[in-house]
């Protein structure tokens, strides 16, 4: 970006142009971004189609670009003092077989909730045909601790329309840090480090630059080419001894959970970088996604023999039905709307089929 348009960015930043200045400056700052529609409702309908194509996106550099994420994330927490290993959860390892191999299938529910969107910004475009967002994503958005705290109770625009949700639509990945007890505080100011050196970032950092990006990475694939730039990264520290107990209490969860007929449920509650390291306000499922989409890498004896030994457990106790029911019991709804696709469950009868091996 040149001078000018810096300095306009600044001005904006901080309030000192008058509307119509702003909206011009908006333009020309927004434009240099490959985001012509920034100042307008349309971005939402941008970053939703920018969605759907990664969706559907050719399937041999997609994934390809896909698995060299994971690569780059594991070989970095190598690289950290008190790391026990890594593991991922959510996309695309609830989609992909064992050593991510497979064929990613294109996922309709992702491609509903992308034209819900669309249909949204539709209905909406006439009352605002500015996006009333820009202005607080760039005058305050280096200020906000997180997209949630401040655009969940805003009242200025339809939630379907706030950031957050826009975001949400947009491709990313879910990795996970396991570190010696104790060691959080330790460890986590270098690994935000090493992944910020290798190109990654969260989405909450600056959410129209994210959307910019993934403009241009579908643009890549759809090419045949290597991105330039790495999808958003959510990333989340655990320790040992706290996943190990998860670990190892999930079959009798499961046990309770169906003598009860009740939901089985273990929340984990990590530590997870959005703008700085910080405690979500509502844990996850642990159960989920054990059961969906938990893949594992340079695991220490003890903490593998667990994993096997209950995986084997419950394939041997449960039927691979009753599982996938489980698992359905246990997802948000949105993701049981998605893990019901007749392609994610054919991946989740043969990760459970692996485990009986």
């Amino acid at each position: 970006m040149n001078r000018i348009l810096e300095n306009e960015r600044e001005l904006i930043k901080k309030g000192q142009l008058g509307a119509e200045e702003e909206n011009n400056a908006l333009i020309r700052v927004t434009e240099e971004n490959l985001l012509p529609e920034y100042n307008n409702i349309g971005i939402c309908s941008a970053a939703s189609r920018a969605s759907s194509d990664f969706e559907n996106a050719n399937d041999h550099f997609k994934r390809r670009y896909v698995v060299r994420h994971i690569k780059i994330f594991v070989e970095t927490v190598k690289k950290v003092t008190g790391n026990c290993g890594a593991f991922g959860t959510g996309y695309p390892f609830y989609a992909l077989g064992k050593n991510m191999t497979g064929r990613l299938p294109i996922i309709a529910e992702q491609l509903r909730y992308n034209d819900e969107l669309i249909d949204s910004v539709e209905h909406a475009k006439y009352q605002y045909p500015v996006w009333p967002c820009v202005r607080c994503l760039m005058q305050k958005g280096e200020s906000m601790p997180d997209l949630k705290a401040v655009c969940k109770p805003c009242p200025n625009i339809p939630d379907e329309l706030k950031p957050r949700k826009i975001i949400n639509r947009l491709p990313d990945m879910d990795m996970w840090m396991v570190c010696e007890d104790g060691y959080t505080d330790a460890v986590k100011g270098n690994l935000q480090k090493l992944l910020q050196e290798q190109g990654f970032r969260t989405s909450d950092v600056d959410p129209i630059r994210t959307i910019g990006e993934i403009l241009k990475i579908v643009e890549s694939l759809k090419n045949g080419q290597d991105p330039e730039f790495l999808l958003p990264l959510d990333a989340h520290i655990v320790e040992y001894s706290y996943l190990y107990n998860l670990i190892c209490s999930t079959p009798e969860a499961l046990r309770e959970a169906k003598e009860r007929d009740t939901v089985p449920y273990l929340p984990i509650h990590p530590l997870s970088l959005r703008k700085v390291w910080q405690k979500d306000d509502v844990a996850y499922n642990f159960i989920y996604d054990y059961l969906s989409a938990f893949t594992e890498y340079n695991f220490n004896g003890n903490l593998k023999e667990c994993l096997i030994e209950t995986r084997k457990m419950i394939a041997e106790e449960y039927t691979t039905e009753e599982l996938y029911n489980f698992m359905l019991k246990a997802a948000t709804p949105a993701n049981r709307r998605r893990m019901k696709e007749k392609s994610l469950q054919q991946v989740f009868e043969r990760r459970v089929d692996s485990w009986r091996k």
